[in-house]
């Protein structure tokens, strides 16, 4: 009977590994009136928001949640000198996606980090 426990424990253990996480790098570049504000390199596990905050005029929050046809759901919250909005669109891996709120704009760029 502890044989068949100690199998069981291991073969779920093994099979938890191949379910690991993936992991994404996000490069953001953010702008006001066409000036560079902040550009953070995050790494971000799969659908765990990460925030940044750069001095007091920015913070930025990223989830980034896998699908099908190598794309991912990005969701972010941003407050950029007294402004806050909250993005989501669905981006392709290695292509820039950029969107423009008023004289804001935020250019992203997500890849599938190896393992």
């Amino acid at each position: 009977m502890k044989k068949q426990l100690g199998l069981v424990a291991g073969v779920f253990l093994a099979s938890t590994s191949c379910f690991a996480a993936d992991s994404f790098q996000v490069e953001t570049s953010v702008y006001k009136a066409n000036e560079l504000l902040a550009s953070p390199v995050m790494l971000v596990e799969e659908k765990q928001p990460v925030t940044i905050s750069i001095g007091e005029g920015f913070s930025y929050e990223v989830k980034v949640t896998p699908q099908q046809n190598n794309t991912a759901a990005v969701e972010t919250s941003i407050t950029l000198a007294g402004s806050y909005f909250t993005p989501s669109f669905v981006v392709e891996y290695g292509k820039q996606a950029s969107f423009e709120i008023g004289e804001n704009k935020v250019s992203i760029l997500v890849t599938k980090s190896k393992s």
